[in-house]
This record gives C-alpha cells, sequence and structure tokens, in this order.
C-alpha cells in the first residue's frame, strides 16, 4: 500500500540489460560505488544475476530491495556470489504486515524466507516503512529483526508518493510521530550497536544548520564541470523508461540528468552540470531556507 512507483502484478515496465548495464558501467567510471536495486520486484526481473555481475566486474557492491516473497533457494542461489546485501521490507507485526501486503499469508512466507536467506549465509537487513499507525511496534520491529539475524533495520518514515498518496494519507508520520521515531531509535541503535545497525531516515534540526550540504543546500566552489560526480550528487536513478533524476526515484523530471535510453550517463551529466545542477543546488537552497526561517515548522527532510 505504500509502494512509491505503483508497482503491482499487473505492472511490468522494466529497463531492458543492455541499457541498464551501460548505465552502471558509466556510473562506476563516474565514482559511484554501490549499485542498489529496487522495484517493484526486482525478482521478477530476469536480468537481475546478470546486472549484479556486471557491477561487480566494475568495482562496484550491490545490494538489491525486496518485498521478500521471491526468498527461496532457488531464486537466491544464483544471486549468492553476487550480491553484497538484500534488505527486505517488513511492514510490522503480523496482522499489520498482512494487510499492508493484501495477503494473510504474507508475513508466514516471509519468516520462511527469512529462514532460507540464513541457510544461504546471506547478509541482509530490514526495512520497515513507519507510520502513525506502526511506531509504536519499533520495539517489537527491532528485536525480530535481531532475532533472525538481521545486520541493519532501516527505518523509513512513509513518503505520501505512490500509491501511499492515495491509500495510506490517514496515517501518515507528522512531526510529533517523526519525534517519537527518532528518539528510540537511538536508544535502538545504543542497544544494538555491534550486533544490528540502526539507520533512521529522519536528520536532526541541528546536524542540517550545522552541515547544510547533507540537504545540498549551502554555498559551493567545486568547480562542476571537473569535480568528480558522485561527489555532486550522492544517487542518481534510471527509472524504467530510462529518465535517470537525482537523488530519488520520483523527483521532478525538471532536474533529470538523462534519458539512458537515448543518451548515455558520461554524456548527459556534462549537460546536466551545467544547465540543471545549479538549478537543483538552488531548489535545496530555497528549502533550507523555508525551514530555518524565523517561526517555520520544521518537517521530514527527503
Amino acid at each position: 500500500m505504500h509502494c512509491y512507483s505503483r508497482s503491482g502484478p499487473w505492472a511490468r515496465e522494466e529497463l531492458d540489460l543492455k541499457a541498464v548495464n551501460q548505465a552502471v558501467s558509466h556510473a562506476a567510471l563516474m565514482g559511484y560505488k554501490v549499485l542498489s536495486v529496487s522495484g517493484g520486484e526486482p525478482f521478477l526481473y530476469s536480468g537481475l544475476s546478470r546486472v549484479l555481475r556486471h557491477a561487480r566486474a566494475e568495482g562496484m557492491r550491490t545490494t538489491v530491495t525486496t518485498n521478500g516473497y521471491f526468498l527461496s533457494a532457488r531464486y537466491l542461489e544464483p544471486l549468492r556470489d553476487a550480491l553484497d546485501g538484500l534488505a527486505i521490507s517488513l511492514d510490522g507485526p503480523p496482522e499489520i504486515h498482512n494487510r499492508m501486503r493484501a495477503s494473510p499469508q504474507a508475513f508466514d512466507r516471509l519468516c520462511t524466507g527469512l529462514e532460507e536467506l540464513r541457510a544461504c549465509s546471506v547478509n541482509f537487513g530490514l526495512i520497515h516503512t513507519v507510520t502513525r499507525e506502526t511506531w509504536i511496534h519499533l520495539l517489537w520491529i527491532a528485536e525480530f529483526a535481531a532475532r533472525n539475524g538481521a545486520g541493519l533495520l532501516q527505518l523509513h518514515p512513509l513518503e505520501l508518493a505512490g500509491r501511499a498518496e492515495e491509500a495510506l494519507r490517514d496515517v501518515a508520520p507528522a512531526d510529533d510521530v517523526l519525534s517519537k521515531t527518532y528518539l528510540p531509535a537511538a536508544a535502538l541503535a545504543a542497544k544494538y550497536r555491534g550486533v544490528m545497525a540502526i539507520q533512521t531516515d529522519l536528520l536532526h534540526r541541528d546536524q542540517v544548520l550545522c552541515d547544510p550540504g547533507l540537504i545540498y543546500s549551502g554555498s559551493t566552489d567545486e568547480l562542476w564541470e571537473w569535480s568528480i560526480p558522485a561527489q555532486l550528487l550522492s544517487v542518481m536513478v534510471p527509472e524504467p523508461d530510462g529518465v535517470t533524476v537525482p537523488l530519488t526515484y520520483g523527483f521532478s523530471r525538471h532536474y533529470k540528468i538523462c534519458n539512458v535510453k537515448q543518451r548515455m550517463l558520461c554524456e548527459g551529466w556534462p549537460l546536466f552540470v551545467r544547465d540543471i545542477y545549479p538549478r537543483l543546488r538552488q531548489l535545496c537552497q530555497n528549502v533550507f531556507d523555508e525551514l530555518t526561517a524565523p517561526g517555520a515548522v520544521w518537517r521530514k527532510v527527503s
């Protein structure tokens, strides 16, 4: 219900293998070190193992984010020596997870899949989308993750994008829930230190004030044309139709880098840096100025 890409069994749009591998090669040359594959459901992508192996050959680390439905030896074995980490969605205790996944078997299937992961010795973590309904279950979620051998628990506040914009508006976390998530997450990080990492996709006000560059604001003296691309832009996202956007899936295409079906990344990047990147930085500066204005109410910064 919270899928930001509106994916589902009826939606099978995907980027062809040649375009993906070409983009991976160019990204490696541009200084990017990690390939993260998400969807939709990556295990339905016929070229997944070849993409991961190609990225490894280019010197990149590889991760895949999955809904956990296909965690069986049949799917895992072909990936085991090409995958550095697997991230699996967990929506909460069984009743909530099953409702969010529209399947009464979803949670049991996830648990079975985690057993398979442990048997295959695949490094994995769990991702939880925090809502107004689920933040009270953070202790249970962390205990479940640690008990099942997860090396990471990522807490990601629900974003009103994709399907969530229609289906989950009533449970979107407002400022109070974000605060109630941030504090116990810090306590959980201390509790599980050395056993399981806790990543919370929130920034404290003081962090941003001390380092505006965390959200791409603040002055910059880089010579953009000659700087290492990965240092100017931490994430690039090729979407299924080939349009590659900065920072996150669904980012406004007014700021696109290029379409990798029509132009190679290495060709599109100089034009992006010249014409688009300054506008992207200005957008982030405007957001920073708005959030730090006297009397401003702080909200989640994505």
